[in-house]
């Protein structure tokens, strides 16, 4: 499976940004194997980097104020990592 994202979004992984042809034109398409990425956590990644290019997480207060992580960051926040303890990991 293939996802079109967008240059920005793609370089805020570090693995991603070291893969990226420098000297390829920015509005040309490249494509970045990633073998080892499931599809439907490479999804959830992309869905989280696109989130917060809009709305970034707001800084975790240190010692941690709460474990209901509601508490802690915004809504969308909390509500994305309400998944199983398997995907959670893979996103990790």
């Amino acid at each position: 499976e293939s996802f079109d994202v967008p240059l920005s979004v793609g370089k805020m992984s570090e693995l991603v940004k070291t893969m990226i042809d420098d000297d390829q034109d920015e509005d040309e398409a490249q494509e970045i194997p990633l073998p080892n990425v499931k599809s439907a956590i490479l999804a959830k990644v992309i869905e989280f980097a696109q989130h917060y290019k809009v709305e970034p997480m707001n800084e975790i207060e240190k010692p941690l104020k709460s474990a209901n992580m509601a508490e802690v960051v915004q809504d969308w926040y909390s509500n994305f990592i309400a998944v199983d303890q398997e995907i959670l990991f893979e996103l990790i």
